[in-house]
Formats: structure tokens, C-alpha cells, sequence
């Protein structure tokens, strides 16, 4: 049975064009999404296909290292298509166009994840799930279920199921200030490290920190992110408004965009914006751009307040700083009073698609040995032995082109990180899974093989942002929500920018919104509420 839904497009400032998407969804009955059987004998699949975007090592930085080292480990046999990452969802749409070019394995963020798994095109591993090895290991972290449960979405037919599976948590932005910054406008850091500052007291100091440099203290990746939270790069300004549909505490789900807390936010980013706080130019960052504006050393073009990834980013920035011959002290700050938490993003999944013709393999031979507490866990968090990080003996050489060459020697046995293949002068970090952010631990009680390459600044950071945050709360898909999604979020970043570059009052915003998809977001909420 062939079906026809509205593609999913990204929300950010600039999005891509609206096609008609056509696939196959749940005609292959034996893979149809209704379920896995838990009697079913479960082979070793034969030769399938995978897409998934650059969190995954690639192919310029060692991936067909990677891909060998990790066929041997788990005897598959498997090929990749790697679209280029900012096309990613361009490429997965094109893909689900037929079962010829659908891949068997896919890696899908929340959003898109919720839509396909709502029009029948994955299949549901809830079953598999319940009786894996990985979740009958009792090697899993404290807070997996959070991250697991937010992975429960609505089938085609309305049942929530397991429909993708996250060997990690989310993790989410969280505030940095750069203390030489707190310094220079006179800002003792006693008065900002550790403490709950309210939004008048933070804004107060970056209006000093404005008035020190003469010019913005913020510039920002956008200004909304272009997936769920959403808010989440400027969390102080936007605090409880919530940028799209959610439950609201009588259990309704409502439009945040239209609610009050949201017209106080985009006055808040206004202000700020008129105020030379956030850079306006945020309207067309980035996330390198925003990251370079940080990194900056011309004066009058750099920014001192960053909100972005916690965990092994905070050694990242730091590092990138320090590299510049910038004071690298970084502060980050606890969620201000009028936000009350960070928020940790819905994990991204690894889904099988019905074109799968062995899911219950597939499942248990790779999805379910990415967590296997040993040789296959190490290959997704660090990459491949040898090629991105090693144990042998040797002296490392970092290549550095403004101060000549950067060395270190390590011991037999030591774990280190070796040179990245496609920047030399920068040591790899991790692989796809962030070791601080794995749900699950290494078997009998073994260390993590890398946790000496962690450096402290990532590890307290993310057990920063772990204690100050909470998972995002996932919405259902519905037929209305996904015809209607693109041109509701349309007019969302159409005002948002309108209104935080002056060019709209917030009232005229909110008309604007009202007058174009207001009707749309009625239908949404009627869909959802149902």
C-alpha cells in the first residue's frame, strides 16, 4: 500500500522546500511495524545498508577504518551511505521515496524519528528491546530509562512503541562566560560561579560586559535551534516559553508560540538585540559561525557569553581557546531562576526500516551490540584502534601550524588519542557515542578503556549539566502535525527574526502568526487532543 505524507522540514531560520514524500511504509507484511516476535529465531542478517550523518566518523576522518575494524568485531557485513550533513534530511527523504533506495538502517533526530515512525515506516523493536542482552546486562546508567522512555512514539496505529534505540543520552546546551570578560567589566566570579543568578541580575552583568568591550557579549547558533528543545541556545531569554506544541499541567496540549511566555521572550530578545547584548548577525549564524565568534581575536567581533554542548564541548572550547592564545577560563553557569533546568534533548535513534528483510538480526547483531560493554562499545565511542586512538608505544606528533610541532609520549598499554586524519593539528575526541553520555558501563566492572583521555574538564561538566537538566518531553505525531509542521514553524522563525531584528513589535508578530497559520495550529491541537 503505497502512502503519501508531507515532508518534515527543519525548523531553523532557513528551511528546505516542502515535497511530497512517497513510500512503501508497513506493504512488506513480514516487517510491518506492529511489532518483533519474541519466538522468531533471530539469524545473522545478511549484507544491509545503513545511513546515518557525521556523528559518526567519516569517511575524510578514518571511517573506512572504522567500518573494517567494526565488520570484524561483529561479523557483518554492511554498507554506508553517508549524505553530506547539512543535506542529511534532505538525502533521508529522498531515500524513503521507494523500497529500492530506502536504507535498512537509519539514524533519525527526535523529530523525524516521531514522523516516520507515525506513517509505518520503521519497525517496532520494542520486543527486541525487552529481551536484549544489553538490557538484561545490568551494566546500564541510573538515567537510561529517561532517555529510553522518551523513545516510546506513536505507531501507525496510534500505539506508542519502541521504534529506535540510543546507546546515549541527549545532552544539551549550557551557558559559558568566559571569566577574563567577568574580570575586565569589574564582575567578581564568586558572585556568578555556582550560584542561581535571577534573569535581571544576568542580564545586569552582561549589560557590563557590553559597556567594557563596546559592543554585543552574545552571538548566538540562530535565534531558535533548529530541533528540539529549540530554545535551547538562548535558554535565559526564552526561560519557560516554549517554542511548538506541548502538554500543558491540565493535561491539554496547547500552542506555546502563542501563549504569553512566548511574547515575553521574543520582548526579551528584542531588548537585548536593541541593547547590543546579542549580536543580530546571530540571525544567520551558524553553529561554526556562533563557535568562531567565540574563538575570535579581533576585537570588536568576538564573544564573551556562549550558550552550546556541555560535556566533552566544554574541553573543546577551552582547548580552541587556548589555542588562540586567549585566556581559556570558562564559567558555566547554573540555570538562571526563571528557567529552573536545562534541557537535555531527545537522544537521536538508530531505527530499522520495513525494508529490512532481517530486523530481529539486524537488531541483535548491531544495534544491540553497540552497548556490548567491550570491543564494539569501544569502536562507537572512540573509533578505530590505531587509526583514532591506540595503546602501543609511541610519541604522538600534533601538528601545529603557528607554533611548530606539539608532542607526547605515551607508555605500552597507556590509551591515548592519536591525530584526527583530516586535521592533524587536533587530536579525536570520541567517536559517534560521547563516552561521558553511554547508558551503559563496560562489563565487569572494567573501566571505561579511554576514561584516562577524558579530561576533567568534560567529566565535570557533564556531571554539571546532568545535575541541572532535564530530557525533553517527546510530542506525538500526528497526521495534522506532520501535513502542517513546515508551515507552522515557518512562520514561527519568520516572526522570531521579524520580531528580534525590530522589524515587527511582538503584537505584530503574534498577528502575523495568528493570520497565517493560525487555522493550521487549531488543527494541530484538535489532532492532538483527540
Amino acid at each position: 500500500m503505497k502512502k503519501t505524507i508531507k515532508k518534515l522540514t527543519a525548523v531553523g531560520l532557513t528551511l528546505t522546500s516542502v515535497m511530497g514524500l512517497v513510500a512503501c511504509g508497513s506493504s512488506n507484511d513480514s516487517n510491518a511495524a506492529g511489532g518483533s516476535s519474541s519466538s522468531k529465531e533471530v539469524t545473522k542478517p545478511d549484507k544491509f545498508t545503513i545511513m546515518c550523518d557525521s556523528t559518526v566518523v567519516t569517511e575524510t576522518n578514518g571511517a573506512a577504518a572504522f567500518y573494517e575494524q567494526l565488520k570484524t568485531a561483529t561479523g557483518l557485513d554492511f554498507q554506508w551511505t553517508r549524505p553530506d550533513h547539512s543535506g542529511y534530511y534532505d538525502a533521508v527523504a529522498n531515500a524513503f521515496n521507494s523500497d529500492d533506495t530506502m536504507p535498512d538502517v537509519i539514524l533519525l533526530s527526535s523529530d523525524y524519528y516521531a514522523l516516520y515512525a507515525s506513517n509505518g515506516f520503521l519497525w517496532n523493536m520494542t520486543d527486541a528491546w525487552n529481551s536484549s542482552e544489553t538490557k538484561k546486562s545490568g551494566r546500564l546508567i541510573s538515567t537510561a530509562d529517561n532517555v529510553l522512555s522518551a523513545l516510546m512514539v506513536n505507531g501507525e496505529d496510534g500505539t506508542k512503541a519502541m521504534y529506535g534505540f540510543s546507546p546515549y543520552r541527549g545532552n544539551g546546551c549550557c551557558t559559558y562566560i568566559k571569566k577574563a570578560w567577568l574580570d575586565a567589566a569589574g564582575i567578581s566570579t564568586a558572585d556568578v560561579e555556582g550560584k542561581t543568578l535571577d534573569f535581571n541580575t544576568y542580564y545586569g552583568y552582561l549589560k557590563q560586559m557590553a559597556a567594557n568591550k563596546g559592543h554585543y557579549v552574545i552571538s548566538a547558533p540562530g535565534f531558535i535551534s533548529n530541533e528540539a528543545p529549540y530554545t535551547n541556545y538562548l535558554p535565559e531569554f526564552y526561560q519557560q516559553a516554549n517554542y511548538t506544541f506541548y502538554k500543558n499541567s491540565s493535561g491539554q496540549y496547547v500552542d506555546g508560540f502563542s501563549e504569553d511566555k512566548m511574547k515575553e521572550a521574543l520582548q526579551r530578545i528584542q531588548t537585548a538585540v536593541n541593547d547590543g547584548i546579542i549580536d543580530k548577525e546571530s540571525v544567520n549564524n551558524s553553529t561554526s559561525n556562533a563557535r568562531d565568534k567565540f574563538y575570535s581575536t579581533d576585537a570588536g567581533s568576538e564573544s564573551g557569553v556562549f550558550t552550546y554542548w556541555a560535556g566533552t564541548w566544554a574541553n573543546t572550547l577551552k582547548t580552541q581557546l587556548a589555542t588562540k592564545g586567549l585566556d581559556n577560563e570558562l564559567i558555566a553557569i547554573k540555570p538562571i531562576t526563571e528557567l529552573g533546568t536545562y534541557v537535555e534533548r531527545i537522544a537521536p535513534c538508530w531505527c530499522i526500516t520495513t525494508a529490512a528483510k532481517n530486523p530481529e538480526g539486524i537488531f541483535k547483531y548491531f544495534i544491540d551490540t553497540m552497548l556490548d560493554g567491550g570491543d564494539v562499545q569501544t569502536l562507537w565511542e572512540y573509533g578505530a584502534k590505531g587509526t583514532h586512538w591506540d595503546t602501543k608505544a609511541e610519541t604522538v606528533t600534533l601538528a601545529k601550524d603557528d607554533e611548530g610541532k606539539k608532542t607526547k609520549t605515551y607508555e605500552e598499554g597507556q590509551f591515548h588519542f592519536l591525530p584526527q586524519p583530516e586535521s592533524p593539528d587536533k587530536l579525536m575526541s570520541k567517536n559517534h557515542i560521547d563516552p561521558i553520555l553511554a547508558l551503559a558501563k563496560f562489563q565487569d566492572g572494567k573501566e571505561d578503556p579511554g576514561a584516562s583521555a577524558m579530561t576533567e574538564t568534560a567529566k565535570a561538566n557533564g556531571d554539571f549539566f546532568a545535575e541541572n537538566s532535564t530530557v525533553a518531553v517527546p510530542l506525538p505525531m500526528t497526521t495534522a502535525l506532520s501535513e502542517n509542521i513546515t508551515d507552522i514553524n515557518t512562520a514561527r522563525n519568520y516572526v522570531i527574526s521579524q520580531v528580534a531584528l525590530g522589524y515587527m513589535t511582538v503584537d505584530e508578530g503574534m498577528n502575523y502568526y495568528k493570520t497565517t497559520v493560525g487555522s493550521l495550529a487549531d488543527t494541530v491541537l484538535k489532532s492532538l487532543n483527540k
